[in-house]
């Protein structure tokens, strides 16, 4: 779970910025809490709700999130550049580092991991357990600016295999322009997993162009408790769908499939190595067509359906998932992070950047409200940016889990939560936040005339 996100010179992110999971002092919903109820530890929310003026950093904190991730998990390659992006409004910031930080809950251990980096090396690095009293040292690196690389350890039980010497191995060969936690995973260092695998398993962002992808499809056609899950999720929305179906067509006489694409699929499939009974997924993503090719390289295309009932009639029409609305293959691109949060033995952490975007208001309302009611001792928690202003409601939301961000006249980007303000649980938040009380809105002219429209 996230405790805490910081986030220095990047992007419209000046000066360093907080976002917190922490729960504050209120006390309705003490439900959205996540908590083991030990003494000293970390009370953490399930639901995080961001708001701001178009332009006014909220994608970005998604995008710094997005970045620090990407670049633990898949790392760089050799003499590549960092493609981080500064503050660029001030002179200073342009030629300095960047920096983030995550404090993160892993199953019942908790870290403090962060890095400092430029275009072309990774300046710092640290990584600390957090324990009721102190902070541990796990490792902390310094790259200097020959391109070296040191790194103070703490006590880390090490195995015959990967002893100290393989350890200080390990540390020569990281590059500059390459984070030590993801070199010793490259490494099969398995001592730092747990928290590599926080950011490659356990944090999931989902952009506003986000779609279902190969894994989705590969859930939906082979398990049946997903299926499931995902029919009985959609039936909470109302969308006039009585099922849908991972439906088979015919490839070949496909006329959506340009003659192109066709032969490059078959190709591919001619190319693949597959073992006998193993099969492979391709999704086309601009199509929303699924392609499985088998160890045999037979092709087999797939396409979902929902169905609706007719009216007057006993058979039910079939449409293809781009002929529904906007708002509904919106909700095919949501369902699934649903399914995942509320799963029982996962622990998954979902932001989704512009969660409202082609949603009705009752239908952005009622994702909060289905994972809030259903996600009782559940370690998951949603993090949001919206426009949504009836989201504002503390029947719905505690004021802890309301955060703003708001530029400066200079175009720097500032983080703060509703809690600053202790407005009464009574009060209508969102018509203070419409009433521009706690900032994050357009400060639009008073007037809308242009001379040279009249």
């Amino acid at each position: 779970m996230l405790i805490r996100f910081f986030v220095e010179n990047f992007l419209s992110f000046k000066d360093e910025v907080e976002f917190s999971m922490v729960a504050g002092r209120t006390r309705k919903h003490r439900d959205h809490i996540i908590t083991t109820g030990k003494r000293n530890d970390i009370r953490l929310l399930k639901t995080g709700v961001i708001y701001g003026a178009n332009a006014s950093g909220k994608s970005n904190l998604i995008k710094a999130m997005d970045f620090a991730r990407n670049l633990i998990v898949w790392g760089t390659q050799k003499k590549q550049g960092i493609p981080v992006i500064p503050y660029r409004f001030d002179s200073m910031t342009k030629k300095k580092s960047s920096k983030f930080q995550f404090d993160m809950k892993c199953g019942p251990r908790s870290y403090i991991y962060g890095f400092e980096v430029d275009a072309k090396r990774v300046h710092s690095e640290r990584l600390y357990e957090i324990r009721p009293t102190y902070e541990k040292l796990i490792f902390e690196r310094k790259t200097n600016l020959n391109g070296r690389t040191e790194i103070e350890f703490g006590s880390i039980p090490l195995t015959a295999e990967q002893n100290q010497e393989f350890l200080d191995f390990t540390v020569r060969g990281t590059r500059p322009n390459q984070l030590f936690l993801t070199e010793s995973i490259d490494r099969n260092i398995s001592y730092f997993e747990e928290v590599y695998n926080w950011f490659n398993q356990t944090l999931v962002l989902i952009s506003p162009i986000t779609k279902p992808g190969v894994n989705f499809g590969i859930r939906f056609m082979n398990n049946a408790e997903f299926q499931q899950r995902f029919r009985d999720i959609l039936r909470l929305f109302d969308l006039g769908i009585n099922d849908i179906e991972f439906s088979e067509f015919d490839f070949e006489t496909e006329t959506r499939l340009p003659d192109e694409i066709k032969d490059q699929i078959k190709q591919k499939a001619l190319e693949m190595n597959l073992e006998s009974g193993q099969n492979i997924m391709l999704h086309i993503q601009e199509l929303d067509i699924f392609i499985v090719v088998d160890w045999d390289k037979n092709i087999t295309a797939y396409k979902f359906v929902t169905l609706h009932q007719v009216e007057g009639e006993s058979n039910q029409e079939k449409l293809e998932l781009f002929e529904e609305s906007d708002g509904t293959q919106r909700l095919f691109e949501l369902v699934p992070a649903l399914i995942d949060l509320l799963n029982d033995d996962r622990e998954r952490v979902f932001v989704i950047d512009e969660l409202d975007r082609r949603l009705h208001a009752h239908m952005t309302y009622n994702i909060l409200d289905v994972f809030l009611t259903n996600s009782a001792n559940k370690s998951s928690q949603m993090i949001v940016t919206t426009h949504e202003s009836s989201l504002l409601d503390l029947d719905l939301l505690r004021r802890d889990e309301i955060w703003f961000i708001e530029k400066d006249s200079a175009g720097a980007s500032d983080v703060y939560s509703l809690e600053e303000f202790a407005p009464r649980s009574d009060r209508d938040i969102e018509k203070g936040y419409l009433g521009g009380r706690f900032g994050a809105i357009p400060i639009l002219p008073s007037y809308n005339v242009l001379e040279w429209a009249e």
